[in-house]
C-alpha cells in the first residue's frame, strides 16, 4: 500500500514538468509566442475638439454630424454685436489719444509742453493701441474656421444656444489621413523595421489595405512585453474607410 501511494506521488510530480501542447492554429499571440498576426485599430491623424474662445450666443453651425467640410469653412458663427461695439469703442479711444499726443508734441517744439507730458501722451496711445488690439482679437473669434479639411464626428451644442468661454461645441477629425495603431510583442524589434510592409484586413468590410510601419513606441510595456507601432495607408486606398474599424495586420516576416 504504501509503495502504491508512493507511485502515484511521483506520477504527479513528474506531470508538473510536462509542457503544455500548443495547436499551431491557437492565437500564439495570447500564449506569449510570437506570431504574424496581431490586431489594429485604425486612428486620424489628425482630430481635434473645437471650443468656444469667447462667450456668447451661437448665431450658425453650418455642418452637421457625419457633414464633409474643406480646409477655411467656417464651422462656427457667434453673435458678436457686443464685441464690435466693444472694439468700436477702443478705436474711438485710440484716435483720441493718438491726436492728443500729436499736439503735445507740436506744443513741446513750441515749449509750450514738458517732455514728461508728451511722453505720457505716448504711452497712453499705446496703452489704447493695446486694447484696440485686444478688441479687434475678440471679433476675430467671432468666427471659426475649419484648421484643415475633413468631417464633423459629433456637434455638442445648438445653434441660438448661449455658451460660456471653452465651451466644447464640437469635434472634427481629418479624414482624408489615416494611421493604424498596432500592439505587437518587443522581440519583434529583432527584425522589424520602419519602412516594414504588412497587410491589413478590415473586419466591417473585408477590404485589404497595403500599410507600413511609420514609427514604433517610445517604450516597450514591460508588464505584457509589448510595443505600440503607427502604420501608415496610401491615400488612394482609403475610400470607404473610416476611423474606429478594427482588423488583422499580418506581416510577412516572423520571428523563428
Amino acid at each position: 500500500m504504501k509503495l502504491k501511494i508512493i507511485f502515484i506521488f511521483i506520477l504527479i510530480s513528474l506531470s508538473s514538468y510536462i509542457l503544455p501542447v500548443v495547436n499551431a492554429d491557437d492565437d500564439l499571440f495570447s500564449n506569449g509566442i510570437v506570431a504574424n498576426n496581431v490586431r489594429g485599430l485604425i486612428k486620424p491623424v489628425q482630430k481635434a475638439i473645437i471650443s468656444s474662445e469667447i462667450a456668447g450666443k451661437i448665431n450658425n453651425i453650418p455642418f452637421k454630424a457625419g457633414d464633409s467640410f474643406k480646409k477655411g469653412d467656417q464651422l462656427v458663427s457667434f453673435d458678436c454685436s457686443f464685441y464690435r461695439a466693444d472694439l468700436a469703442s477702443a478705436e474711438a479711444a485710440y484716435q483720441s489719444k493718438q491726436k492728443i499726443y500729436e499736439n503735445n508734441k507740436q506744443l513741446l517744439v513750441l515749449n509750450a509742453m514738458s517732455d514728461i507730458d508728451v511722453l505720457i501722451s505716448k504711452a497712453e496711445v499705446e496703452m489704447t493701441r493695446a486694447e484696440k488690439t485686444m478688441r479687434a482679437i475678440r471679433v476675430s473669434q467671432c468666427k471659426i474656421k475649419a484648421p484643415y479639411s475633413g468631417r464633423i464626428i459629433e456637434v455638442a451644442v445648438n445653434e441660438h444656444e448661449t455658451v460660456p468661454a471653452d465651451k466644447e461645441i464640437l469635434s472634427i477629425l481629418n479624414d482624408s489621413e489615416l494611421e493604424i495603431e498596432l500592439i505587437v510583442p518587443s522581440n519583434w524589434l529583432n527584425w522589424l523595421s520602419i519602412g516594414e510592409s504588412f497587410s491589413f484586413l478590415i473586419d466591417e468590410t473585408g477590404k485589404a489595405l497595403d500599410g507600413k510601419v511609420s514609427k514604433t513606441g517610445a517604450v516597450v510595456d514591460p508588464v505584457s512585453q509589448t510595443i505600440k507601432l503607427i502604420g501608415k495607408f496610401k491615400e488612394t486606398q482609403l475610400e470607404g474607410v473610416l476611423s474606429g474599424m478594427s482588423g488583422t495586420a499580418q506581416f510577412k516576416q516572423r520571428e523563428n
